[in-house]
C-alpha cells in the first residue's frame, strides 16, 4: 500500500540535494567550527556560506542570522532572550503573546513570569488571527516584546504582521515573528518591521536538528545557552555543521522559484473539493490561507479516532497538539478561536507538499470522506 503523506506542516522530507550536501560533513568534515586549524576553518566556512544564503533570503545582514538546534530553541531565544534584552535596554517588563501561537512561544509564559515579566495573551478571531485592535490597545511604554506568528500552523490563516510590526516599532516594543510556516516566501524581515524572527528548516525540506533566528542589529537577545562564544555570543554550543549546510541548501533551492506553492494550492483545492458532505471547513472561502493547508471538522467525529483509522488506511494527517502519552488533547488553537472542548477535539489538519499529486488528492479525499462518514454512522447507531 502506497501511503499518502498529508502532514507537511509537521515536517517535510529532505530534498535529495540536501542529503548530498550534508553527507561530507557527516563523515570526513568533522572539524569544530571554532577551531583555528584547517578542519575547523573549513567547517566555519561552510556555516558562513549558509548564513549568507539565509541573510539573502531574509533581506538582512550576515551577522543578524543566528543558528540554533531547532525552531523551538530559536523561538525561545527570540521571545525570552528578546524580552530580557528589551528590559535591559529600557526597563520594560510586559510581554504579549498571541493566543493561537505554537506551544514553543505560548509555553514561554511561565518562564517569563518566573523572570518577573507580566505576560498578556492576545485574543484571536474565529480563524485564529490575532485581534489587531486589542494589540493596539495594550502595547504601551512598558511592553518589552510582542510575539505573533506570520501564519497559523493549524488553520493556515495569516496574521496582520505588517500592521502589528509597524505599531510595535512606533511604540518601541520588540516584535518577534514565528515564520516557520511561511519561509521561504516573497517577504523580507523589514516588511514586517520584525526585530526577531524564527525559522525551522525541517519545515521547508531541510534537516531536523537546526533552527534559525533573525535578530536585528542592536537587539541582541540575551543568551539562554552559555558556556561558549559561538554565534556571536548569542547561542553557546558547537554548531551542527551538517544540519546548517543542509538548511542553507534547502533555503537556496526552495527560495529560487516560489512557483511550487501554486502547484501545492491546486492539489490542496482538489482534495478539499473531493471530501464530500458532512465536513465543515474551519476557514472561510474568502480568507487568505497557506497554499497547502486544509483544516476541517466532521461534527460528531473526534480527531483521534479518525486519525487512527486514516493511518491504517494509509493516510498520514494530524490534528491538535499531542501530549506525552501520545493521545490528543483538544486543539488549543480551536479553543482560542471559541470552539467548545468537544469541537476542539474534532479538528483535522491536512497539509500538502511538493511531492503530492492530484491523484493522491483525489484518493486521499475519498478515503478521508469515507472514514469519517463510517465513524459518524456507527456512532449514530450506538
Amino acid at each position: 500500500m502506497k501511503r499518502i503523506y498529508l502532514d507537511h506542516a509537521a515536517t517535510t522530507p529532505m530534498l535529495p540535494e540536501v542529503v548530498v550536501a550534508m553527507e561530507p560533513w557527516l563523515s570526513g568534515g568533522f572539524g569544530n567550527p571554532s577551531s583555528l586549524h584547517a578542519e575547523g576553518r573549513a567547517a566555519k566556512a561552510a556555516i558562513d556560506q549558509s548564513r549568507e544564503i539565509f541573510a539573502d533570503r531574509l533581506g538582512c545582514l550576515f551577522g543578524e542570522v543566528v543558528f540554533t538546534s531547532s525552531g523551538t530553541e530559536a523561538a525561545n531565544l527570540g521571545v525570552i532572550g528578546g524580552a530580557l534584552s528589551a528590559r535591559d535596554q529600557n526597563g520594560s517588563w510586559e510581554v504579549i503573546l498571541g493566543a493561537a501561537e505554537h506551544h514553543c512561544v505560548l509555553h514561554t509564559q511561565k518562564f517569563l513570569e518566573l523572570l518577573g515579566f507580566t505576560v498578556l495573551v492576545a485574543p484571536v478571531d474565529r480563524e485564529a488571527r490575532v485581534v489587531v485592535d486589542w494589540i493596539k490597545e495594550h502595547v504601551r511604554g512598558r511592553t518589552a516584546l510582542v510575539s505573533v506568528m506570520h501564519a497559523n500552523n493549524e488553520l493556515g490563516t495569516f496574521n496582520s504582521v505588517v500592521e502589528i510590526g509597524r505599531f510595535c516599532r512606533e511604540h518601541a516594543a520588540f516584535f518577534h515573528v514565528d515564520a516557520v510556516q511561511t519561509f521561504p516566501g516573497d517577504w523580507r524581515v523589514d516588511d514586517f518591521e520584525a526585530d526577531l524572527l524564527t525559522l525551522a528548516p525541517h519545515k521547508f525540506y531541510g534537516p531536523k536538528g537546526v533552527g534559525v533566528l533573525y535578530a536585528r542589529s542592536g537587539v541582541k537577545p540575551m543568551a539562554l545557552m552559555v558556556g561558549g562564544g559561538q554565534e556571536r555570543e548569542v547561542r553557546a554550543g558547537t554548531e551542527n555543521t551538517a544540519g546548517i549546510v543542509g538548511a542553507g541548501v534547502a533555503a537556496r533551492i526552495l527560495g529560487a522559484d516560489l512557483g511550487w506553492k501554486e502547484c501545492i494550492r491546486e492539489v490542496r483545492d482538489c482534495f478539499a473539493a473531493g471530501l464530500g458532505d458532512g465536513f465543515e471547513f474551519s476557514v472561510g472561502a474568502g480568507s487568505q490561507v497557506l497554499p497547502g493547508h486544509c483544516h476541517v471538522r466532521f461534527p460528531g467525529v473526534d480527531a483521534e479516532h479518525a486519525l487512527i483509522r486514516l493511518d491504517r488506511e494509509g493516510v498520514s494527517a494530524s490534528s491538535g497538539a499531542a501530549c506525552s502519552s501520545g493521545s490528543l488533547e483538544p486543539s488549543h488553537v480551536l479553543a482560542a478561536c471559541g470552539y467548545s472542548e468537544k469541537e476542539a477535539k474534532e479538528g483535522l489538519r491536512f497539509t500538502f507538499g511538493r511531492g503530492n499529486t492530484l491523484e493522491e488528492a483525489e484518493q486521499g479525499a475519498e478515503i478521508v470522506g469515507r472514514v469519517c462518514r463510517e465513524i459518524a454512522e456507527r456512532r449514530a447507531k450506538s
